[in-house]
């Protein structure tokens, strides 16, 4: 059985908006006031499962909410980062933040990341795209 809570017990009066591939509900431990989650109604564990058209509606979507929160809030601004793969919390799947911004908040005075050496050139030809 999934245990996953974004296909198990999203309810239908939590979601705010929706497209054909997406719910939008409100972040339960939100970051700021306004913080939503764009949840994909598959179970997608990682963004590269996502067929090209439900990526296309993600980022459209990502753009209305944007807008929406611009016009609602008098905000400077929107910071959008997605989680996918392992590092999830568990019982969750492939999910975009979308958080009010303000200058001055603070949003990145408490990341704490412990560094991993990478080889940043091997990701720079990576990305050499042909």
């Amino acid at each position: 059985m999934n245990k996953c809570i974004f296909c198990q017990q999203i309810k239908a009066e939590q979601i705010l908006s929706e497209t054909e591939h997406f719910m939008v509900i409100f972040d339960i431990n939100p970051v700021q006031d306004g913080h939503l989650l764009i949840v994909s109604k598959k179970h997608y564990m990682d963004i590269r499962e996502m067929p090209d058209e439900v990526l296309f509606d993600l980022v459209k979507l990502e753009k209305i909410l944007v807008s929406k929160i611009a016009e609602t809030f008098a905000t400077d601004g929107v910071t959008i980062a997605a989680n996918n793969g392992s590092i999830m919390d568990e019982g969750t799947h492939c999910h975009v933040h979308v958080i009010p911004r303000y200058k001055n908040d603070g949003f990145w005075d408490n990341q704490k990341v412990v560094q991993h050496e990478n080889d940043i050139l091997k990701l720079k030809a990576a990305l050499q795209l042909k």
